[in-house]
């Protein structure tokens, strides 16, 4: 299994290049289509969950495809932790937005995109561009794996490490250069990193990949649609945020004793 695992991590890694790259060939050299380029977009963040898909077999041998999907989803959701996981997201995407606004000495509104598009077409495009795709791999495979051998808090690191550096190719062509690109890089990682540990103590006391998708969801909708400034800015307030967000969600969560390592 742990051969599996180290060949199921390294495919995701060369398939999403492979794919990355085809996208950009087309959308160089073959059309320049809005919509095929969001397709291909769509397609490479779905690597993670088709790699696991084809070679579910190795990986998952007590379940089918079928109830390895439902698994993800047996546990009966809480209102309370939905509605406590949108408030603190929401906090700390207007506080950072503020920083932001106070750093550039511009007005907070003129930082947000409320359209209508933004909020109803921004909402669908990220949560399927991301995710959807995402989530069932990451936390709905690959967390359970870990929390068995490693404990919470690991797991939350070592699967936050892998799900970020899968990033590394969008942050090359983020269009950045030289210590901005460094810090936009730092910045996203830490962010991705703490967010994964906030996502394994909650996936660690419920077994519902909604949350996670939830907290992924808020994350890349109100950075990449909401928030209409510089990224570069904001992740920087938001890295910080986040790891004391997910300090202290650890922290209350081994207070009372949820898990024990």
């Amino acid at each position: 299994m742990k051969k599996n695992m180290v060949v199921y991590s390294v495919m995701i890694y060369v398939v999403f290049i492979v794919l990355f790259l085809l996208t950009g060939v087309i959308t160089t050299f073959v059309t320049s289509s809005k919509l095929v380029s969001e397709i291909m977009v769509v397609i490479c963040s779905w690597v993670p969950t088709i790699v696991l898909m084809v070679m579910f077999p190795k990986l998952i041998k007590d379940k089918s495809r079928k109830e390895f999907v439902s698994s993800l989803f047996s546990e009966k959701l809480s209102v309370k932790l939905i509605m406590l996981i949108l408030f603190v997201q929401t906090v700390m995407f207007v506080l950072c937005v503020g920083a932001v606004a106070v750093y550039r000495d511009v007005p907070v509104m003129s930082l947000f995109d409320f359209s209508i598009g933004a909020v109803i077409g921004g909402f669908f495009i990220q949560l399927i561009k991301g995710p959807i795709g995402e989530e069932p791999a990451y936390r709905g495979f690959s967390l359970p794996y870990m929390l068995e051998k490693y404990g919470v808090l690991k797991s939350g690191l070592i699967t936050g490490v892998v799900w970020g550096m899968w990033h590394l190719p969008l942050w090359i062509i983020s269009g950045y250069k030289g210590i901005n690109l460094i810090i936009y890089c730092i910045s996203f990682l830490t962010s991705i990193v703490a967010c994964s540990v906030v996502m394994s103590v909650i996936y660690n006391k419920r077994k519902n990949i909604i949350y996670a998708v939830l907290i992924h969801q808020m994350v890349n909708f109100t950075l990449g649609t909401l928030f209409t400034g510089d990224l570069l800015e904001i992740f920087v307030p938001f890295a910080v945020l986040y790891i004391l967000v997910a300090a202290v969600i650890y922290m209350v969560g081994k207070k009372k004793g949820l898990y024990t390592n």
